[in-house]
């Protein structure tokens, strides 16, 4: 049968990523590829018990439908969670969502025409590129430093394009401890990115699953704080901070926005299920969500210092590194001449893995750039895998 697609499902690609991922699943290897949590962190035992009350208590409401923008416990903890973290939100404010993932899905559904013009960091989120590709958005690429977006640069790319008369829909940016490249986005380009995008009345889309991950026990208020709630849309899950398999996270807006968000949700899944709300919910209110997140910390604290210990002593003097303070991730240079792909296949063969960067970049830059995760591989991993990538680094530096 000759099928006819939509138009929309020819914009969509393969990931490049998990295509390279697939060579890692073999014995022995050491992978700083995956942004998988240390599953050491799992609560088992605590959600076998919860798990058990909430079918006993409330399992005519756990095994329901339940309301689209979700239960009402669970709205109630996370506003309670925000607030402990600085984030304050009212019941109208929140939508809970299957991760942020789904978060992105709706807010480039609710924003995105064919070719509309959305403002990213470079590099960015691989999901966010997807997503708005997949809705043919005109994606436009800000170059970061070590402390975020460049907003003069930014600023030069609103002008290019309020001259054409084709303002964007957004600026979508990772503030805190960014997937891919571990930054965090200074106080002051914080309060200039917000008063800025306030000027022009541009919506900001903050993507924000690593901040309560802090190694330091600083955190810098988000966006949605400095904003006031206005002009932001903060996206957050639990992914990162408790287990992805439950995925549960939430969208927080203004009002007007999370009623457009339910309307298209509805038509997307109707509800986000009830009974890992109530579990989540549970455990929130017990407090064991700010003890997972702390013993998060006292795990992935060592694992980048061992990181960043053996970088410094390995790796030779032209590659470059971003030093995190919290998340899961680092981000490393090479020199502009060496694909981080050719240097991939090498690694593998010595049992080592990593995500390259060009991925990362929705303009298609970043050869020379590659993601490593340090939160799921063991000390002794990291120590042995970063000093054998440095040795395959070498020999691409030394043949070139």
């Amino acid at each position: 049968m000759d099928y006819r697609f939509s138009k929309i499902s020819s914009s969509i690609k393969k990931s490049e990523i998990r295509e390279l991922l697939s060579l890692t699943r073999k014995p022995g290897i050491i992978s700083f590829g995956g942004g998988l949590p240390d599953s050491k962190l799992f609560p088992t035992k605590e959600i076998t018990e919860i798990t058990e009350k909430v079918l006993h208590t409330k399992g005519y409401l756990a095994l329901q439908y339940g309301p689209t923008h979700g239960e009402a416990d669970m709205i109630s903890s996370l506003i309670k969670f925000m607030s402990d973290f600085g984030e304050k939100a009212e019941h109208d404010e929140i939508c809970v969502t299957s991760s942020s993932q789904q978060g992105l899905d709706l807010v480039s559904r609710l924003f995105i025409d064919e070719s509309t013009p959305v403002i990213m960091e470079l590099p960015s989120y691989l999901g966010a590129i997807q997503a708005f590709r997949r809705d043919m958005a005109n994606m436009i690429g800000v170059k970061m430093d070590f402390g975020g977006m460049d907003i003069g640069m930014l600023e030069r790319e609103i002008e290019k394009l309020e001259k054409k008369k084709t303002p964007p829909a957004f600026i979508y940016t990772i503030p805190d401890f960014q997937n891919p490249s571990g930054i965090t986005m200074t106080l002051d380009r914080r309060n200039e990115l917000v008063q800025f995008a306030a000027n022009r009345g541009i919506l900001i889309i903050e993507d924000s699953p690593y901040r309560e991950l802090s190694f330091t026990g600083e955190i810098l208020p988000s966006l949605w704080t400095i904003s006031g709630g206005k002009g932001v849309v903060l996206l957050k899950t639990f992914s990162k901070m408790l287990f992805p398999g439950m995925r549960m996270g939430w969208i927080t807006a203004e009002k007007e926005i999370i009623d457009k968000i339910i309307m298209l949700k509805q038509s997307v899944d109707l509800c986000t299920p009830s009974f890992t709300q109530l579990i989540l919910s549970e455990f929130i209110s017990r407090g064991n969500m700010e003890e997972t997140i702390k013993k998060a910390i006292e795990l992935y604290k060592p694992k980048i210092s061992m990181m960043l210990s053996e970088l410094q002593k390995n790796m030779p003097e032209e590659v470059v590194w971003s030093k995190p303070g919290g998340g899961m991730f680092l981000w490393l240079i090479l020199p502009e001449h060496i694909d981080a792909k050719e240097v991939f296949y090498k690694a593998i063969e010595k049992n080592v893995a990593y995500v390259t960067g060009q991925p990362f970049h929705c303009d298609g830059s970043g050869k020379n750039t590659m993601r490593l995760n340090y939160s799921f591989p063991s000390l002794e991993g990291i120590e042995k895998g970063i000093k054998i990538l440095s040795e395959v680094i070498k020999e691409f530096i030394c043949k070139k």
